[in-house]
């Protein structure tokens, strides 16, 4: 008893510890906003650099670490207030760019660690952007087995069920690879609490939910940890009188399970949002429920975020039969279906959008049947000829580096501003017309602008170095400028601009340099570099 009595006191100092850590690194550390980027510096060999970032909710988020100075070699941890690793990215290729999808199981504060894996020094630029994509959670059947797998496109995947009011539930979940582990989160779906979490260094977890008074549900997030490329698992939920899950597929049936004592909530009922009706016009939830923000006009296009019930989102545009509206909620842009809001404000101008047209879907090859015969063909001769790999090129169709935002004529502040590091791996001289410099294929950034009465549209951009800016414009054509107004830094103008997504790319002249700076949009002609 006494041996036990030690092992347990000498587990909790252990515990309150790694807690007393996190808890300073977390007051120390530098904060970082989503959607904005920080620079940092590892003065020291082996040194370390700490950043918090506060969510008000559980969301993947995309966190990206880019050597200023060439030969770091960054790699990061992101650590929950627990002091679980909820995610990171080891830098084993020895790039000096280096990002992951990380999911954020709930709201809080989390601490992001950047270091550097050959502990060398200098500076470097760390951005946190919001996720593009929620998927919502796919439903089990109790005693059959899941087997699925989280990467860097496809970050995070949810699972939902019911509690039982008679019997015990057990959740089973395990990592195929025990080197690729993801991160686990098992959570109330009415409140979004965390009742479970499980750390990539764990291979597997097993736990016990409890019959309730009444029915409640939950969620098993699978989440990639940025360890190796891919994270197979298998999940299976079961009662504890059975359908039983099946033996001899990873599940592991004799770890010891971790009783979960569920919660009662119930949620009060949800008030109408006010929506002024002189105001700008806005949406908000119609039935006092969460409303999915799409990427386009229709129930085939992909979530990209949600409206809450307490919130309104800003409408920008919609189609001509006013069933759709595109809208901006947290920096997102989207389309929310009018059967599910209701509108308000001044909407008389509102511009209508002609959304483009979901590419049809590659048909479904067949298998041709083939007569075997006695006759051997005959050998082929290998060659070393291998034929050239094409140049790359920008891809609008990509999304930004830096994000995007929507600006409606007027918009407050003047000018707009976002960080943005310049340079990539393509030469954007193949466009022609004086277009100079190296980008990376996909746009720095992209703004959505509503014209209106404001006769100018401009960007500009400010480095500590000669940059390059290129622009596709809503009309298809690119514009490429060098230098302006006196100075090393690119600006380009559109007069009478018209309404549409504006992609920016900021280039660096020689490929490899990398240049820090600021993209500013601007309606007055007075502010330029």
């Amino acid at each position: 008893m006494f041996v036990r009595r030690l092992q347990f006191t000498f587990l909790f100092v252990i515990v309150i510890g790694l807690l007393g850590v996190y808890s300073v690194s977390a007051q120390t550390a530098q904060p970082i906003n989503l959607n904005e980027n920080k620079v940092g510096s590892l003065p020291q060999s082996g040194a370390r650099a700490d950043f918090a970032l506060t969510v008000d909710a559980g969301r993947t988020v995309a966190v990206q670490v880019l050597a200023i100075t060439p030969g770091l070699r960054p790699e990061f941890d992101v650590i929950s207030a627990s002091g679980i690793v909820v995610g990171g990215a080891v830098n084993t290729s020895g790039v000096d760019i280096i990002q992951s999808p990380v999911a954020l199981p709930s709201a809080g504060i989390y601490l992001i660690r950047v270091r550097s894996a050959v502990n060398a020094t200098g500076d470097f630029l760390l951005s946190v952007q919001g996720s593009a994509t929620i998927s919502p959670p796919s439903p089990v059947t109790m005693g059959q087995l899941i087997a699925g797998q989280v990467d860097t496109q496809n970050s995070t995947r949810a699972f939902s069920f019911v509690g039982s009011l008679t019997d015990s539930v057990i959740v089973n979940i395990s990592a195929t690879l025990p080197i690729a582990a993801p991160v686990v989160a098992l959570k109330d779906a009415n409140t979004d609490e965390v009742l479970a979490l499980s750390s990539a260094r764990l291979s597997g977890a097993r736990y016990r939910i409890p019959p309730a008074a009444v029915p409640l549900n939950y969620v098993v997030e699978i989440s990639y940890s940025g360890i190796g490329g891919t994270q197979p698992f298998n999940l299976c939920v079961e009662l504890a009188a059975g359908p039983a899950c099946p033996t001899g597929a990873g599940i592991p049936q004799t770890l010891p399970t971790v009783p979960v004592v569920p919660t009662l909530f119930l949620s009060p009922t949800p008030q109408p949002v006010d929506i002024p009706p002189n105001g700008a016009c806005q949406v908000a939830s119609l039935t006092g429920s969460a409303v999915n923000v799409r990427q386009g006009p229709g129930l085939n296009y992909a979530i990209v975020t949600r409206l809450q019930p307490n919130t309104t989102a800003l409408v920008f545009g919609r189609i001509p039969d006013n069933s759709w509206y595109q809208v901006n909620v947290g920096g997102v842009l989207g389309w929310v279906s009018a059967t599910v809001v209701r509108i308000g404000g001044i909407c008389n101008a509102v511009s209508v959008i002609i959304p483009p047209t979901l590419p049809p879907a590659p048909a479904t090859p067949t298998s041709p049947i083939f007569t075997a015969t006695f006759t051997l063909p005959p050998p082929v001769v290998a060659t070393a000829t291998l034929p050239p790999l094409p140049s790359p090129t920008l891809n609008f169709s990509l999304p930004a580096n830096y994000g995007s935002t929507a600006l409606t004529s007027g918009f407050v502040p003047d000018p707009f501003t976002v960080g943005i590091t310049s340079g990539g791996s393509v030469n954007v001289s193949y466009l022609g017309g004086g277009c100079a410099g190296f980008t990376t294929s996909a746009p720095d950034f992209s703004v959505n602008y509503t014209s209106g009465a404001f006769p100018l549209l401009r960007f500009y951009f400010v480095g500590s170095g000669d940059s390059t800016m290129v622009i596709n414009s809503p009309l298809g054509s690119y514009h490429c400028i060098d230098d302006s107004f006196g100075t090393l830094n690119p600006t380009i103008d559109f007069n009478a601009p018209t309404s549409g997504r504006y992609d920016v790319w900021i280039g660096s002249f020689s490929s490899g340099t990398f240049i820090s700076g600021t993209l500013s949009v601007t309606e007055n002609s007075g502010n330029h570099p």
